[in-house]
């Protein structure tokens, strides 16, 4: 899934509200510390969204990306603001284009659902610095009640209920964390980088997943995905009345950090 159909609005439909991306930078910064001119790596940059602060940090920064589109729009944000970095088109489930034992910080949001475990693995160790480094996870986190975590769990359920499984974020970043402690790296505390409340409407999500590929990170076909998501909308409207009408939600963005010096 590239993603190119949905970059031109992906901000608006995924986009943190003001200053939470600055606060995310500087909980990271907090975290891995900052050498100047450390090369920092971003897998699955997309629409430079969270990207923007790192690229002000006095660090190296590269982003890859499968989708052209999308680092389109990230492009036209640093050149609007004068900023520097290495942006790249390139596939996370294939060799990631930075040089061996270069890499200080590895970050990913929204994109390690995607990758193999055992590529993911290999390729830390691949590009991390001899001495070691950070891998960081970041990713929105929601009260299982909210409107989002509701509606995406009925999805999946649905989902399920036609034989499909979804893929799932936490069990990929659990997978890879796992893998990495058993080879000596060590796991820091989960950190809530920046927290808010904004409106959501039920309508919303559906009409967000009807724009996609696929739903819940694997590719459908268009006639399951219409069932599904004509099922998520009745679902919608016996749960919440009228799913036009906004809604308050708690939203927290969380770090995963962990220390990965395995020699």
């Amino acid at each position: 899934m590239l993603y190119e159909d949905q970059a031109a609005g992906f901000d608006e439909r995924t986009g943190l509200p003001p200053g939470a991306d600055e606060a995310v930078a500087q909980a990271l910064v907090g975290q891995v510390g900052l050498e100047p001119g450390d090369a920092w790596l971003e897998i699955g940059a997309g629409t430079g969204a969270l990207s923007l602060p790192f690229l002000r940090l006095p660090v190296r920064y590269t982003g890859f990306d499968r989708s052209p589109a999308m680092l389109s729009v990230f492009r036209e944000k640093m050149e609007l603001e004068g900023l520097r970095g290495e942006l790249l088109v390139a596939d996370g489930n294939e060799r990631w284009p930075v040089e061996d034992g270069s890499i200080a910080v590895i970050f990913c949001a929204r994109a390690l659902h995607h990758l193999d475990d055992d590529h993911v693995v290999a390729e830390i160790r691949r590009v991390l610095r001899p001495s070691g480094g950070w891998l960081v996870l970041g990713r929105v986190r929601r009260p299982n009640d909210s409107v989002k975590s509701n509606l995406r769990r009925q999805m999946r359920r649905l989902l399920e209920s036609r034989g499909y499984a979804g893929r799932s974020h936490d069990a990929r970043s659990e997978g890879v964390f796992s893998r990495l402690e058993a080879l000596g790296a060590e796991r820091s505390p989960s950190i809530v980088a920046a927290r808010w409340v904004r409106p959501h409407r039920p309508a919303d999500s559906i009409a967000s997943w009807e724009g996609k590929e696929g739903l819940a990170g694997i590719d459908l076909p268009a006639d399951v995905k219409a069932e599904v998501l004509a099922d998520l909308r009745r679902w919608a409207e016996k749960e919440y009345g009228d799913p036009t009408l906004p809604l308050a939600q708690e939203e927290i963005f969380e770090l995963a950090p962990i220390n990965v010096r395995i020699g």
